[in-house]
């Protein structure tokens, strides 16, 4: 029998050397790392073009983040719940890390970021339970020089190893995705200072292409989506939605609140209509606290648990964008923001799980 500290180490050498291979070829479309009766693919299969999904296909996603700490943590149950909401697509979440807003190294954190191992496995768990996949990774700051400093900063002491390094993590999650069936790659999330670098993006892009032939997409913040010149490179536009609802002391009442989702709805439409690519919300979420419609993007610990807040928000983008059978035409898919937590009604996170808000998101989902 071999043992479980072996076979670890024997999964990450097949795993590197695969993903060594799939660095230096260009990369098809592949099956799961799955057969239909659930047995492990075999290697031969995961070079398979699989049937490409279909261009009208909407995207009724939830994004998991891959943020458990436990290396022995499985995703399959937070996957099988993700499911029963009636989603069809997900978005697993991979945090890559760099040391402040002016560094020019990023890794996969030993503590807080997913092993390729692991990301392989929960890919493999999501394709199991019937999801279609987008890999989404996302900047995080392990020391911040300062409260104002996040991934919409960057400021590299030196660009082209900063693009080097980003370039190359995302060239291990293009040909693992590329290997095991992914649908979907997110490029890039809320780099707004740097997405209007397009000397540096283009030649990134072209290898990513060269390695996977699903979908990619980049994920422009709300406040800066309409300056995303990345935009022009990708096959679908992406914007993280947390719009401001309302004024601090606004009414937070679901009829204020989705008078306010309607008028953004119109400027999106209006703002990214000369691009003629499908428009995916690449996160749509809000916490359970008081106060988080005012600031849907603040995610400081703490304030007073407000599952009624949350729902409301919900039900005005459900008003606004698929309630009363016409969703938008515009509107190629969404991810609520985010499935990965504890949950429950004394909380205050984001995760829908345990609270009121669980049946509105599973209105929208349906509704798409």
């Amino acid at each position: 029998m071999v043992s479980r500290p072996a076979l670890v180490t024997l999964t990450g050498i097949c795993l590197a050397f695969l993903l060594a291979i799939a660095s230096r070829i260009p990369a098809a479309r592949s099956l799961p790392a799955h057969s239909q009766t659930g047995e492990p693919a075999s290697a031969s299969s995961l070079q398979t073009t699989p049937v490409p999904e279909a261009a009208d296909v909407k995207q009724r996603g939830v994004a998991l983040g891959l943020f458990a700490e436990d290396v022995s943590f499985s995703y399959a149950p937070l996957l099988q719940e993700i499911v029963a909401l009636g989603a069809t697509h997900v978005s697993l979440v991979v945090p890559f890390y760099q040391r402040h807003a002016a560094s020019t190294a990023l890794r996969l954190h030993t503590r807080l970021s997913p092993t390729l191992e692991a990301i392989a496995d929960a890919i493999r768990l999501s394709r199991r339970a019937g999801l279609e996949v987008t890999l989404f990774p996302i900047v995080r700051l392990s020391e911040p020089r300062s409260p104002k400093e996040w991934r919409g900063t960057l400021a590299p002491a030196d660009r082209d190893a900063w693009f080097a390094s980003y370039g190359s993590l995302l060239a291990d999650l293009a040909s693992l995705g590329a290997l095991t069936g992914v649908s979907r790659l997110v490029v890039g999330s809320e780099l707004s200072s740097l997405d209007g670098d397009l000397a540096h993006w283009r030649p990134l892009v072209g290898r990513i292409r060269a390695l996977f032939t699903g979908t990619l997409i980049y994920s422009a913040n709300w406040d800066h989506y309409q300056d995303a010149r990345l935009y022009e490179l990708m096959d679908e536009i992406g914007v993280v939605a947390y719009f401001n609802l309302r004024a601090k002391d606004g009414p937070s009442d679901v009829a204020a609140l989705t008078e306010r989702w309607r008028s953004l709805r119109r400027e999106i439409e209006f703002n990214l209509a000369a691009y003629a690519k499908p428009l995916v919300l690449t996160e749509l979420g809000y916490r359970s606290r008081a106060g988080a419609t005012a600031a849907p993007w603040d995610e400081v610990p703490g304030g007073v648990p407000d599952v009624d807040e949350q729902t409301r928000a919900f039900q005005a983008f459900r008003q606004a964008w698929t309630a009363g059978g016409l969703p938008s035409s515009h509107l190629a898919g969404l991810y609520l923001w985010n499935w990965y937590g504890y949950g429950g009604p004394e909380t205050t996170s984001y995760t829908p799980r345990g609270k009121p808000a669980v049946d509105v998101v599973r209105q929208i989902l349906g509704e798409m």
